[in-house]
């Protein structure tokens, strides 16, 4: 069985530092966000694995999403200065230049993603990443431009050596208040890891592919009313994949996809809104037919309604219902209806603390060529608390669920589920200077034979900023 897919449940384990330690996350809406997206390819030894968001998509405006906490601040300008940990960057006219590097090392007792029975491969893994951004420094508008990369070497699995970059830029034009238009584009090398549902067993190397993708959008408010509309554009090409024995050929997987959708919000009480959103999809497949003979071209929309809420800032949340739906060309390819649900927030009971809670299903193009498409359900948690003004603390867990939507006629359908816990450390004895450890755990249960296993990572980050 080959591939043909695009996304993973298993998350991201490194903590990219942003330009402050007290840059608190907004859900949806802040430059940290963005920066954040930006950063959180890279995974626990460095890697960058498939999204469904591309690294450079512009940043959403404010007002569409519950922005953080703001307190009185009572420090002397003096007091601040010496208690900030942002990164200074360097002046280039009236942009921002924040340049990066970053060093990691990592040990993985499970460089294969394999059961116990198959037996464990570990190794250290030496991680670099430069990387560097510009921003504006406007009082309206937007225009950001990064370029990153990521670059690991295996000391006992050459074949799982990668070479990832990306680079892009993002830019918002503010035609008033609440009233915007914004877009980005973003050329990325990725890699898939092993143990993902984008990998098959008995795979040698991860799956290496570029993406190409764009954005553009248009938010307006009409008083208690607000409005998006939002298009969207990936483009991925696949590179093949050494197989025992043989090649998995990726290139079977090589597709455009389009998305468009809308949503509308009012406000009915300040802080209480009710939403409803839709959206369309179109996924081409290069290769029609692929290798196997099948047509794998599909449609889709998904239509759900919702309710968002803001307590002054110290609770938000977003949660909808709905239905999705995905239509394939080829008649052995299943129609899939099925009911959607996502939970989006923070809770931030005091300053240094934030809970943020999720819960999202998707229906991804899948890795099997007995299912045109899974079903992926997860939720989590992750935490956020700032010791100290250069000491942070995150925590995260989630649990997923891929639920393989099988050919007709084909028994035995694959159902996979990953359950995820991370912990990290981050100490800032400068603001130019970064520090800490972070260690992961994954799990998985398969009804594929051999498909479980456990995997342990320990990472050690050092890096310098300006």
């Amino acid at each position: 069985m080959y591939e043909t897919a695009k996304s993973s449940p298993k998350p991201s384990a490194a903590h990219s530092p942003v330009r402050s330690i007290n840059c608190f996350h907004r859900f949806w809406a802040t430059p940290c966000m963005a920066t954040l997206a930006l950063l959180a390819a890279a995974s626990i030894d460095g890697s960058a694995r498939a999204q469904d968001a591309a690294p450079a998509i512009a940043q959403v405006p404010p007002a569409q999403g519950p922005v953080q906490r703001q307190e009185p601040d009572n420090r002397t300008p003096t007091q601040r200065a010496a208690e900030s940990y942002d990164a200074p960057g360097v002046r280039v006219g009236s942009f921002l230049l924040f340049p990066e590097l970053e060093a990691d090392e990592t040990f993985n007792d499970n460089v294969f993603a394999t059961s116990n029975a198959v037996g464990k491969t570990a190794s250290f893994i030496q991680a670099f990443k430069p990387s560097v951004k510009l921003n504006s420094d406007w009082s309206t508008h937007m225009l950001n431009f990064y370029a990153n990369a990521a670059f690991g070497i295996y000391t006992a699995a050459a074949s799982q050596d990668y070479q990832d970059f990306s680079f892009g830029g993002d830019g918002r034009y503010d035609i008033q208040k609440d009233w915007n238009t914004y877009g980005g584009v973003s050329y990325s090398r990725k890699h898939e890891e092993l143990g993902t549902p984008n990998t098959v067993t008995g795979q040698s190397q991860p799956n290496v592919y570029y993406q190409l993708a764009g954005n553009v959008g248009y938010y307006q408010a009409f008083g208690r009313i607000k409005t998006r509309l939002d298009g969207r554009v990936d483009n991925y090409n696949y590179l093949n994949s050494l197989f025992t024995p043989g090649v998995i050929p990726n290139t079977d997987r090589n597709r455009t996809e389009v998305r468009e959708a809308v949503r509308v919000g009012y406000e009915f009480i300040p802080g209480y809104e009710i939403l409803t959103r839709g959206s369309l999809n179109q996924r081409l497949y290069q290769n029609v037919p692929d290798s196997s003979g099948l047509y794998r071209n599909s449609s889709g929309f998904d239509i759900v309604g919702g309710f968002a809420l803001d307590l002054g800032g110290i609770t938000s949340l977003e949660f909808f219902a709905g239905y999705i739906q995905q239509n394939y060309v080829d008649v052995r390819f299943q129609q899939i209806s099925v009911p959607t649900f996502g939970l989006a927030g923070y809770w931030n009971p005091y300053r240094p603390l934030w809970i943020k809670p999720y819960i999202k299903r998707t229906v991804d193009d899948s890795s099997l060529s007995n299912a045109a498409a899974y079903l992926n359900t997860s939720g989590g948690l992750d935490v956020n608390y700032n010791m100290r003004p250069n000491i942070r603390l995150d925590g995260h867990a989630d649990y997923s669920i891929v639920d393989y939507q099988a050919v007709s006629g084909t028994p035995g359908a694959e159902y996979d589920q990953y359950y995820t816990f991370r912990v990290s450390l981050l100490y800032l004895p400068t603001p130019n200077f970064f520090v800490g450890p972070t260690y992961q755990f994954v799990h998985r249960t398969s009804n594929i034979f051999n498909g479980d296993y456990d995997q342990n990572m320990i990472l050690l980050r050092l890096g310098a900023r300006l």
